[in-house]
C-alpha cells in the first residue's frame, strides 16, 4: 500500500500513540497489583495484615483442585451455603471448626480473628458473628470477600427460608488483628 509523503508523519504519530497507551496501561497495572510501600509508614503492619486476611480468603474462595470428588463449589462457599443461622449442620468441606481451622492455619499465630457473615435477610442487612476470637483491637483490619448462592447450591434450609429469593449474595467478613 502507498502512502503520499505528507501520510507518513500521521502513521508515525498514530504508533507513538498507541504505543504510549498500551505502555500506560501496564504500568497502571503493574501499579494497581502491587502495594507500594516505604518502609518508614506507620501503616505497614497493618497493610501487610490486611493482605494476609485478604489472601486468605481469596485462597478460601477456590475450588480445590485436591479434591478426590469434583466440586463446582469453593470451600468458603461450601461453609456459607451448609450454615444454618448458627452452626453449619452440612458442609462439602466440614462445618464451622472447618472453616476455622483453614483461617486459623493461614495466618500466623499472634493474630486472632473474627468472621461474620453479611446478608439481606428480606427486611434489611442482617450480620451474624460466626466465630470470634475476643474483641477486635484499635489495629483491626478488616477484608471481604462476596460468595453467590444459587439455589441449587444452598445445602440448608435456612438460605432457602431467609429471604425466599436466589440468587443470594452473602459477604463473608474477616477482622484480624495482632495481639
Amino acid at each position: 500500500m502507498h502512502f503520499p509523503e505528507g501520510d507518513k508523519g500521521q502513521i508515525y504519530t498514530m504508533e507513538g500513540i498507541v504505543a504510549s497507551v498500551i505502555l500506560l496501561s501496564v504500568l497502571l497495572f503493574i501499579i494497581q497489583a502491587n502495594s507500594i510501600v516505604t518502609p518508614q509508614t506507620e501503616r505497614l503492619v497493618d497493610m501487610k495484615l490486611y493482605e494476609r486476611a485478604s489472601d486468605t480468603l481469596t485462597c478460601m474462595d477456590r475450588n480445590d483442585a485436591d479434591s478426590t470428588i469434583w466440586s463446582t463449589m469453593s470451600s468458603l462457599k461450601s461453609y456459607v451455603a451448609g450454615w444454618n443461622g448458627s452452626t453449619v449442620t452440612y458442609g462439602v468441606q466440614g462445618n464451622v471448626t472447618g472453616l476455622d481451622s483453614a483461617i486459623r492455619s493461614m495466618l500466623p499465630e499472634h493474630v486472632q480473628y473474627s468472621v461474620s457473615f453479611i446478608y439481606y435477610n428480606g427486611t434489611g442487612r442482617q450480620e451474624c458473628p460466626v466465630i470470634v476470637h475476643g474483641k477486635p483491637a484499635d489495629n483491626s483490619v478488616v477484608s471481604s470477600r462476596l460468595v453467590t448462592l444459587n439455589e441449587g447450591d444452598a445445602m440448608s434450609d435456612y438460605w432457602k427460608n431467609v429471604n425466599k429469593r436466589f440468587p443470594q449474595v452473602v459477604e463473608v467478613k474477616l477482622t484480624c488483628w495482632y495481639l
